[in-house]
């Protein structure tokens, strides 16, 4: 064999790992992938199936709604302090979510009010933002409550939860 032959043949084996190793670390990422989900969709399937009733009552999925963000003045005695916040709420069906905006203003008045009357100290803990998120959700089942159509549904079936797509305190 002539020396360009063996030359040629040298960086083969050295491609071949490199590939070797992206094939092995694609697919264990993919691998890790899949068992996070596995494991997350378990805890959450095994959740609804230990509580029967709340299986039944999930039959369709849920609808999500997002607000337009806010940003507000914090109830800060001493300093000033802003939050900007945006909320999206999960509601129980396409309906709710119909109520829901049909009741937007009276629910963006009631949510400035509670947040302006929070301050940076109660909101900075992860207890504070929980309660904060619990109070939002009472909010929106209130606001529920007064229209017509969700008057004759149960509201503690309307408003799932809410969700915070962003949380800045300045």
């Amino acid at each position: 064999m002539s020396s360009a032959a063996v030359a040629d043949a040298a960086p083969a084996p050295k491609n071949s790992k490199k590939l070797l190793i992206m094939i092995l670390a694609a697919l264990l990422v993919l691998g890790g992938g899949g068992a996070a989900a596995f494991f997350m969709l378990k805890q959450t399937s095994g959740a609804n199936h230990a509580d029967g009733k709340k299986s039944a009552e999930r039959k369709n999925p849920s609808v999500f709604t997002a607000l337009d963000p806010f940003t507000v003045n914090l109830a800060d005695p001493s300093r000033d302090h802003y939050l900007q916040i945006g909320l999206t709420y999960e509601v129980y069906a396409a309906d709710v979510e119909t109520d829901l905006k049909t009741q937007m203003p009276l629910l963006r008045s009631r949510v400035l009010l509670l947040l302006t009357s929070k301050s940076s100290e109660e909101l900075a803990s992860p207890e504070g933002k929980s309660k904060l998120a619990g109070d939002l959700v009472m909010l929106a089942r209130a606001a529920l409550g007064t229209s017509r159509a969700a008057g004759a549904q149960n509201s503690e079936r309307g408003v799932v939860d809410v969700h915070f797509s962003s949380f800045i305190i300045q």
